[in-house]
């Protein structure tokens, strides 16, 4: 006889920054639904990515604030919800701040996409719609979630059972061939280049943040692990300027002991030179 236990759970755990976003994209929302009964999309011109804001207005803050606006209720509930699902195990894995540093970057990206794709539509088709959103970061986390848990399945519309990675492959599928759709004028009010510039940027990053040896959760900040990688690096080329001086040292004292002083030509000189400044530091020099 065989068993094989299953669980099923809709939601993750309410982590303290799933729980900040949630608040803040709701609080947004309310007052942009507020604003909008005043003077109607006045929020999403300002901070929404449209190409008349952004490169003619100079509205240089849009592909940060417009992920914070939603369209409509169901935009913002479907948004939250897939945040609430997925993110909070990443953030117990890498922590608060490392977390929201890729939500807001991720975000960030996927706007930078959105405004290339604003422009080329303007430069064709004379189009400046204005997008907003949080989909760019949502799917960042989505595909972050299937790079560390790939094999978990997930009820697609609830009901068809469907491992994680595979579903994140056909949502890339579907928003790059929508991505084209749109760049020839046929791809309707979704923002497909948001959703793939979302997945793109979130895939740099997990690239950035593994080669920094930061994927996982620490007390040490992205920046100081930045830092850090960075001082190493200076340190490094210090001890190879150093190893280098050497061998130039060894080469050329072996040569005047055979040959004299004079037997150095001019360039020779220099490099001596040189080999004795960066191997023999004066003492106004610092080591470290």
């Amino acid at each position: 006889m065989y068993q094989k236990n299953v669980s099923i759970r809709i939601g993750g755990p309410m982590t303290p920054g799933v729980k900040w976003l949630m608040i803040v994209n709701g609080a947004v929302f309310l007052i942009q639904q507020i604003a909008g009964l005043f003077i109607p999309n006045a929020m999403e011109y300002i901070f929404g990515i449209s190409h008349n804001g952004f490169l003619n207005s100079f509205m240089i803050w849009q592909p940060f604030t417009y992920m914070f606006l939603h369209g409509g209720w169901m935009h913002i509930f479907f948004n939250l919800l897939t945040l609430w699902m997925f993110a909070g195990e990443l953030e117990m894995v890498w922590g608060k701040t490392k977390f929201i540093w890729y939500y807001m970057l991720s975000g960030l990206g996927a706007g930078f996409f959105i405004a290339l794709m604003n422009y080329i539509a303007f430069i064709n088709y004379g189009s400046s719609a204005v997008t907003i959103g949080a989909s760019g970061a949502i799917y960042a986390i989505l595909l972050a979630y299937a790079i560390l848990w790939p094999d978990r399945e997930v009820l697609l519309y609830f009901l068809f059972p469907i491992k994680i990675k595979y579903l994140v492959l056909a949502f890339g599928l579907m928003e790059f061939f929508g991505t084209l759709s749109s760049s020839a004028g046929t791809g309707g009010n979704i923002s497909h280049i948001g959703h793939l510039g979302g997945i793109i940027s979130g895939f740099i990053l997990i690239k950035l943040m593994r080669s920094s040896g930061i994927s996982k959760k620490s007390k040490v900040s992205f920046f100081e692990n930045f830092r850090k990688k960075n001082r190493l690096n200076e340190k490094k080329k210090v001890i190879d300027t150093r190893i280098e001086a050497k061998r130039i040292i060894d080469e050329l004292l072996s040569k005047i002991a055979k040959n004299g002083m004079s037997s150095l030509t001019p360039d020779e000189k220099k490099k001596l030179e040189w080999a004795r400044k960066h191997y023999y530091p004066s003492n106004d020099d610092i080591l470290h």
